[in-house]
């Protein structure tokens, strides 16, 4: 009897010990399954925020007016050479560093003069009647850009925009093509015509040199659609494309930044004279300036050419 109630006794314990093991893994299964819901819902945040980033990853750049000078086609091999006015340019964009209260940026024109003050470590700067020692360090710059700009500028096409809806697309290419063969109207032969029905726009083709230059001082042209005349804007055909795209990053190699003067009080350009007068001489591991700019009173944005790394 005995020996039944132990029996008992035991598969009961046993019974209690799967149920508390069940529950402990469906327990722990629970905490796995909310941690994996957890991962994916930051990945799919990450994920998210990775797509704004690159969509706002623009450059916005305005680029300085400058003369420019067009030489002719000598010795042509063929005239499509004629057809198009060609143009390219380089563009860097600025690289901007934040300079804080009580430090100098100072840009030497030659790199080893930068290396070696940044060597020497610690400057004893003479600021009126003070001794003030400034650390020299190099200057770590955030990434920048640069690329080729190429434009073509066609002799022979136009931009169109602006065209009125109501018609096929096969109709409305027949139609404009009508309106801008008509040389009384300043047009000439049409070779093709590009229209676009979702953006309402087309691209117009001559055959002939000259006509695309007469049109486009019009600013607008007559379109007749449906015994309707319709003033549509017309504009140069322009591509553009882009190449060389680099993206630069690194320490710069010609200016120093120095810290420790945090204390001073005197106005920006008396401090920024003396910082040049002393780090002009050769005596104090100095050298020929560039340029030198100060952050006495609030930080302040300073900006470095990618080619040189020398402040702007």
């Amino acid at each position: 009897m005995a020996a039944n109630n132990n029996e008992k006794h035991f598969a009961l314990d046993l019974c209690d010990k799967f149920l508390t093991d069940g529950r402990n893994q469906s327990s722990i299964i629970d905490k796995i399954a909310k941690q994996n819901t957890e991962l994916q819902e930051e990945i799919q945040k990450l994920e998210a925020e990775l797509q704004i980033n690159t969509r706002n990853f623009q450059i916005k750049e305005d680029i300085p007016e400058t003369a420019i000078k067009f030489a002719s086609v000598e010795n042509p091999e063929n005239d499509s050479q004629f057809l198009n006015v060609s143009c390219s340019f380089q563009v860097s964009v600025q690289v901007p560093y934040e300079l804080q209260k009580g430090q100098v940026l100072i840009t030497f024109e030659e790199e080893e003069v930068a290396q070696n003050v940044i060597r020497m470590g610690k400057h004893h700067v003479q600021i009126e009647d003070k001794d003030v020692e400034v650390v020299a360090q190099p200057v770590p710059l955030n990434s920048g850009v640069r690329f080729q700009v190429h434009i073509q500028v066609s002799k022979v096409k136009i931009s169109v925009n602006g065209i009125p809806d109501g018609l096929p697309a096969d109709q409305m290419r027949d139609k404009l093509e009508l309106s801008f063969s008509k040389s009384r109207n300043g047009g000439g032969e049409v070779e093709c015509v590009e229209y676009d029905n979702q953006s309402q726009s087309a691209v117009i083709t001559f055959v002939e040199i000259g006509v695309a230059d007469k049109i486009l001082k019009k600013k607008d042209f007559p379109l007749y659609v449906n015994q309707n005349c319709h003033r549509v804007t017309v504009s140069p055909y322009i591509e553009t494309h882009l190449e060389k795209f680099q993206v630069f990053s690194g320490i710069s190699p010609r200016t120093v930044l120095l810290t420790g003067m945090e204390d001073i009080q005197m106005d920006e350009e008396t401090v920024t004279d003396l910082v040049n007068i002393h780090f002009q001489r050769k005596k104090n591991g100095g050298g020929e300036v560039d340029v030198v700019k100060c952050s006495l009173s609030q930080p302040q944005i300073a900006y470095f050419e990618d080619e040189t790394y020398g402040i702007v």
